[in-house]
């Protein structure tokens, strides 16, 4: 009885030491950030992310789904109550919150911030961003340089011809 003892327990060392995070998988599932999620936030997402309330990934390809969704890089359609990306965003991103790096593509909720570069569009209440090529619409728009439209009751461009105007405003 103790040799089995002693097999059972080599065997479930060595099974536990080839057991390793993979680099990369399709399904993701967050509980509470990354201390409760199936796989680490080092651990690639390509494919589907389910957020329960919330989790963390480095890199994020697909769709991103749930309550708080959290990147530091996504390429993705990301529908959540909060989104946040520390890095690159690029896709489609759907929240109550957003608050990206820079943002390639389309930006649509109730409070939006990019802390850089926006290359699209932005839709929301509040739209904030840096630098913005493209289109804000909401009912206040702010950014420091543009190259292209802001439609809101307030817009401000503080390094533009016009640093604010309402209903619409651009530069180029």
């Amino acid at each position: 009885m103790k040799k089995i003892l002693i097999a059972f327990s080599i065997a479930a060392l060595l099974a536990g030491s080839a057991w390793a995070a993979p680099a990369m998988t399709p399904l993701q599932l967050g509980f509470f950030g990354s201390q409760a999620q199936l796989f680490p936030a080092e651990t690639s997402v390509m494919g589907l992310r389910l957020n329960v309330f919330c989790s963390d990934n480095q890199d994020v390809a697909g769709f991103d789904v749930g309550v708080v969704g959290r990147a530091a890089r996504m390429s993705a359609i990301q529908v959540n109550l909060v989104n946040i990306v520390s890095e690159e965003f690029a896709g489609i991103g759907v929240g109550l919150f957003n608050d990206v790096n820079s943002l390639q593509g389309i930006q649509a909720g109730l409070f939006n911030t990019v802390a850089h570069d926006v290359s699209g569009f932005q839709i929301g209440l509040f739209n904030n961003a840096d630098s913005v090529s493209g289109i804000q619409v909401g009912l206040f728009n702010r950014t420091v340089s543009m190259q292209g439209l802001q439609i809101g009751l307030i817009n401000l461009i503080t390094e533009g011809p016009i640093t604010f105007f309402p209903i619409v405003n651009f530069a180029y």
